[in-house]
């Protein structure tokens, strides 16, 4: 009993012990005074404002700190506001890509005691660029030449974009507005960043825009300004056309050559001298007279070729030119013409009699007898003298097989006329012939049969004629002749428009007069190919078009053009009618077929079907058929900007290939290519300078650098004749330039406005700049204000100590 109370004793005063300090507390806690202490008031005011600042701190960085954020992301969009409400840019919000366009065509080169206006529009060009904002950026362009194909980054400096516009020169070449504005479309492609605009800076020829108003211009995006040019054009004189009639030159035979010269003034000109070149040598000189206004005058030169100069065993050509009295555009005072020259050449005549039935005596005679004699004129003292043309006469009997094959096989012309009907070898043959680029002349005449001709020869424009016949002729031949007899004239609408009737010796009411004297009896009629009845085309089957069988070449351009059967029929081109009657029937169709081309003439030339044996209306058939032989010889004449594809000679290697520029001299290596499988040429890339290009092969052992020195094994001239229209030197002013009609994108300045600086586009402020600066103070603020901690603790310390002192 008593361990048990000893152990509850123990455990209350446990009990009590643990609970005495707690008692005491709570009997003393009553017994602490507050004693509220000055000091102590002003230090706990001091940190609740200490926390304040923090916390008005801690806003201000987050917004110095959002603020730099938003506005660097800005700087780097470089935005761009426009200070005029009128600008013309479509985009204010971009800084101005300014793409100046200088004019160095030919008739930007007019000379005067100045300096030519080349030189006036880059003086122009060069005060414009500083005007223009500090923002800009710039970009030059030449108007024309291989300078014009050179696409660069706009430049920012002043002092790059004026160098650009010094080295632009003067170019003999035509101006080419929509090829320059197609290049800057390509630039603003290339800069979508920028604000683009177009200035134009030259003579503004009116030739030139109006050539672009004709051509439906596009309407451009951004704003195209001519610099107008208050200048008034000089007078002005210049050989508007060189050429030889026929095409080719009749060895040993005159030959005439014919320049049409013009003159645009206020002034008469008196005593103008025209001089005839051959190989730079004067031949002849004549003296001409100009009213004032607009005026032509045309000139002959016969010339005779000496057959010495011609080598029999390749193509030759010879260079000619005709000069005039100097004038202040002298780049159109001379024009140039490469003949080639050619002993000989077969041309293939086809009818209804063989030469042993022919008896002109008995007034049994071809269909072609009369073009033969026009063509080839020979007396019975000449035959055995040698001439351009060398007929070859077959009747329709012998011109089969292989006999057939080894006429055409030489021969670039073959004529067919009074025919009566075409066999289906004849047609084929032809037709493969054409193909690979031999010239085709088809005529009536004769007992021409136009249904069997379509049976056989069209063949829904497979076989060798240009269009479809209709069944039936209009009209009948003297042999059949009735008292309902209803000739019928060639149609003088549209006549002239073809070069083939056009003579330089004669005015167009007198060309008129000569084409339409002949009287036309009877003729075949073409129609329209939709309305043509279906043909058997199994009548005639195609010679396989990658059989090549002609032993000349074509021209190199249409050779190209021809590689593969394919290729040829993609080159089939839609007839066109050259000339009509003037009862509406087609008289001459021409159609490009493959490498070659075919020329159909509804009726015949003997005296049964028309009166053109007995007028010189025959003349048409001279022209065409001449121009269609022409037409297979190489092409050596081309305009200034040109490129030039020209074949070399058999065994030339791929070195050491030449191009002496005219004038300067300057010599250019070219390099050879293959311009198709059998055809290896060059390519003369941009004909900038007018005169004559010699291509030659000089050997690496030629120490003299002559390339008419015998080390060359062979020389090419190549000319280069400005374009016409290049030489009219009227200007626009901003009457005519509203008369042309242009998209209202197309804008007029004058030139003082612009040299002024008023009206210029996209003036402006670009503020990127200003927005990296605010960027920049920004970071400072904001750093200064992060560093005011140790500005609260210093101003805690200050106020602690002033409230111990007061205290």
């Amino acid at each position: 009993m008593f361990p048990v109370f000893v152990a509850s004793g123990f455990a209350i005063a446990g009990a009590v012990m643990m609970a005495g300090p707690a008692l005491i507390h709570l009997m003393n806690r009553n017994r602490y005074r507050t004693i509220h202490w000055a000091a102590m008031d002003f230090l706990l005011e001091a940190m609740q404002s200490n926390r304040r600042l923090l916390r008005i701190r801690d806003m201000l960085l987050m917004l110095l700190r959002a603020l730099a954020l938003l506005l660097f992301g800005l700087a780097l969009a470089r935005p761009y506001f426009s200070a005029s409400s009128d600008t013309a840019l479509p985009g204010t919000s971009k800084p101005p890509h300014a793409i100046l366009v200088i004019d160095n065509s030919m008739s930007n080169s007019l000379e005067s005691i100045s300096g030519s206006t080349l030189d006036a529009s880059k003086t122009q060009a060069r005060d414009f660029l500083d005007k223009l904002p500090a923002s800009s950026q710039i970009s030059v362009l030449a108007l024309c030449g291989s300078q014009s194909r050179r696409l660069t980054d706009p430049f920012t400096s002043r002092t790059d974009a004026a160098d650009a516009i010094d080295k632009i020169t003067a170019t003999d070449a035509p101006g080419q507005l929509a090829h320059a504005l197609n290049q800057a479309r390509r630039l603003a492609e290339q800069t979508p960043s920028l604000s683009p605009y177009v200035v134009i800076f030259g003579d503004q020829q009116a030739a030139q825009w109006q050539r672009l108003a004709r051509g439906n211009p596009p309407e451009e995006e951004m704003p195209v300004i001519l610099v107008g040019n208050e200048t008034p054009a000089p007078d002005n004189a210049w050989v508007e056309e060189f050429g030889l009639p026929d095409g080719l030159a009749e060895i040993g035979m005159p030959s005439r050559l014919v320049a049409r010269v013009r003159y645009r003034g206020t002034q008469p000109r008196a005593n103008v001298a025209v001089t005839f070149q051959v190989r730079d040598n004067e031949v002849e000189t004549k003296f001409i007279d100009f009213p004032e206004g607009d005026s032509v005058r045309t000139l002959a030169f016969d010339y005779v070729f000496d057959p010495m100069e011609v080598d029999p065993t390749r193509a030759s050509s010879i260079p000619l030119s005709v000069h005039l009295t100097g004038d202040a555009l002298p780049a159109d005072d001379s024009r140039w013409l490469v003949v080639p020259l050619v002993a000989s050449t077969p041309v293939v005549f086809i009818d209804q009699w063989s030469d042993a039935e022919e008896s002109p005596a008995l007034g049994r005679i071809g269909e072609t007898w009369i073009l033969r004699q026009l063509l080839c004129p020979q007396t019975d003292s000449q035959r055995n003298e040698p001439h351009l043309i060398q007929p070859i006469h077959l009747s329709q009997r012998e011109a089969t097989g292989e006999a057939l094959r080894a006429a055409l096989r030489d021969a670039r012309l073959t004529v067919v006329a009074g025919v009566e009907a075409p066999s289906v070898e004849l047609v084929t043959m032809l037709r493969s012939y054409v193909d690979q680029g031999g010239q085709l002349a088809i005529a009536a005449g004769g007992n021409f049969d136009p249904q069997a001709w379509n049976d056989v020869a069209w063949l829904q424009g497979e076989g060798i004629l240009p269009k479809p016949l209709a069944a039936d002729p209009i009209g009948q031949s003297l042999n059949n002749v009735t008292d309902d007899l209803q000739p019928f004239r060639i149609s003088s609408k549209g006549l002239l428009d073809h070069s083939y009737f056009r003579l330089a010796d004669l005015e167009e009411t007198q060309l008129i007069d000569l084409y339409t004297d002949a009287l036309f009896f009877k003729t075949v009629v073409p129609t329209d190919p939709n309305e043509a009845e279906q043909a058997n085309k199994t009548n005639a089957p195609a010679m396989p078009a990658e059989e090549k069988w002609l032993t000349w070449t074509p021209p190199v351009s249409t050779i190209t053009a021809s590689e593969s059967g394919e290729a040829m029929a993609a080159t089939a081109m839609p007839a066109s009618t050259i000339a009509q009657f003037d009862n509406g029937v087609d008289f001459v169709v021409e159609r490009r077929i493959g490498s070659g081309r075919i020329v159909f003439f509804s009726s015949g030339v003997s005296p049964q079907w028309s009166t053109l044996p007995s007028t010189n209306a025959v003349l048409i058939f001279d022209r065409v058929l001449r121009n269609q032989l022409a037409s297979t010889f190489q092409r050596f004449n081309f305009d200034v900007g040109e490129n030039a594809l020209l074949p070399l000679p058999p065994g030339v290697g791929d070195s050491n290939i030449h191009l002496e520029a005219p004038d300067s001299g300057l010599v250019s290596s070219v390099s050879p290519r293959f311009l198709n499988e059998e055809t290896r040429g060059v390519l003369i890339d941009n004909l900038e300078s007018a005169g004559v290009y010699w291509l030659s092969d000089r050997r690496a052992s030629d120490p003299s650098g002559d390339l008419a020195s015998a080390n060359a094994t062979f020389q090419i001239p190549i000319s280069a004749t400005p374009t016409s229209w290049e030489s009219q030197l009227e200007r626009l002013d901003e009457a005519s330039f509203a008369a042309l009609n242009l998209p209202p994108q197309y804008q007029w300045k004058a030139g003082q406005t612009l040299a002024a600086g008023s009206a210029l586009p996209g003036s402006g402020h670009a503020w990127w700049q200003w927005l990296i600066i605010v960027v920049i103070v920004l970071l400072i603020v904001e750093m200064t204000v992060a560093a005011m901690p140790s500005w609260l603790a210093w101003i805690v310390d200050r106020r602690s100590e002033s409230a111990g002192a007061a205290s």
